[in-house]
């Protein structure tokens, strides 16, 4: 039994919706504690979606690498970093102004 689905032609139609339905709206994808056994599932898709939208751009946080795709210029950044412990800063960020 696969732990993930298999790409499917939902998922290609709705990924594709996306990008029609998203043509000229400003995007922000964040690519989140994806690891390198799933590059079709989710990191080739935003890659797609941030080379098609005009003003979208990718943010990729993930432990073990800090490159962003170069071939998607200053529209894609990195940042290496444990999320668990990026998360856990931001929260005590808000909890320190107040808004917890």
């Amino acid at each position: 039994m696969a732990i993930w689905p298999r790409p499917s032609r939902e998922n290609l139609e709705r990924h594709e919706r996306f990008v029609r339905e998203h043509s000229n709206d400003r995007v922000l994808l964040l690519e989140l504690g994806v690891g390198e056994m799933t590059p079709s599932i989710i990191t080739l898709p935003f890659w797609s979606m941030t080379a098609k939208l005009p003003d979208a751009h990718l943010l990729s946080v993930n432990i073990t690498g800090d490159s962003a795709p170069l071939q998607l210029g200053n529209k894609a950044e990195a940042i290496q970093a444990d999320l668990s412990t990026l998360l856990s800063a931001a929260r005590k960020g808000d909890e320190q102004r107040g808004e917890a």
